[in-house]
């Protein structure tokens, strides 16, 4: 394996995780709380009547290019036996299908901020943003962390932690899928997010220890 190529992987990984990362911290301290999983037309117009929720969304737009990398970069070096090929082209394929999902999320949430400012009808715009970002999207990345993970076992190079991790964070996203719909509190999906977090940390210097070793 080319290291440059997990060389590569590792820089797209460390700057997902913090553009992933740095958009939502931003946008909470910008805009507050993010409303979800709720019909409260008061509720939604007040957090959406903010410019800065549509703005922020630019910056995701961005992101989606250095994940894209970081999955094909992770596929490409992990899938050195018949069953890995397997489940990271599994994992290749949920982390590729999570990208336009995230385009029109951040669209729709747009089109929110856009109908709260202009004083038109929110729910339905709200809703399927809600159903896309805040569920539909759980449920993708729920899989390519666990088939990834599993990719993961017994390779060397990246941490230990992520044999138990992978699915624990990948247990928490599933259970997100059903948040809005069961009436699951938004501050309650916190956990998976930080763990998430910690798993594309884990995943990045797995691919930083190939490329030096």
């Amino acid at each position: 394996m080319d290291r440059n190529v997990a060389r590569v992987g590792s820089w797209a990984g460390w700057t997902s995780l913090v553009g992933i990362l740095g958009y939502h911290l931003f946008l909470t301290v910008a805009a507050g709380q993010r409303v979800s999983g709720t019909l409260d037309v008061a509720a939604i117009r007040a957090y959406h009547g903010q410019s800065i929720v549509a703005l922020a969304g630019v910056e995701q737009f961005l992101v989606i290019v250095p994940v894209a990398i970081f999955g094909i970069t992770l596929r490409q070096i992990l899938a050195d036996t018949p069953m890995r090929r397997l489940v990271t082209s599994v994992a290749l394929v949920a982390l590729i299908a999570e990208l336009p999902v995230i385009i029109v999320g951040v669209a729709s949430q747009a089109a929110v901020v856009a109908a709260t400012q202009a004083g038109e009808p929110v729910v339905g715009l709200f809703r399927l943003w809600d159903a896309l970002y805040n569920s539909g999207l759980y449920a993708l990345e729920a899989t390519w962390v666990l088939a990834f993970g599993i990719a993961m076992r017994d390779v060397p190079a990246f941490p230990r932690l992520l044999g138990w991790l992978s699915p624990l964070t990948a247990l928490l996203l599933g259970i997100n899928v059903f948040a809005i719909w069961v009436g699951i509190p938004d501050a309650a999906t916190l956990p998976s997010s930080l763990l998430l977090g910690v798993w594309l940390a884990g995943a990045t210097l797995g691919l930083r220890r190939v490329a030096i070793a």
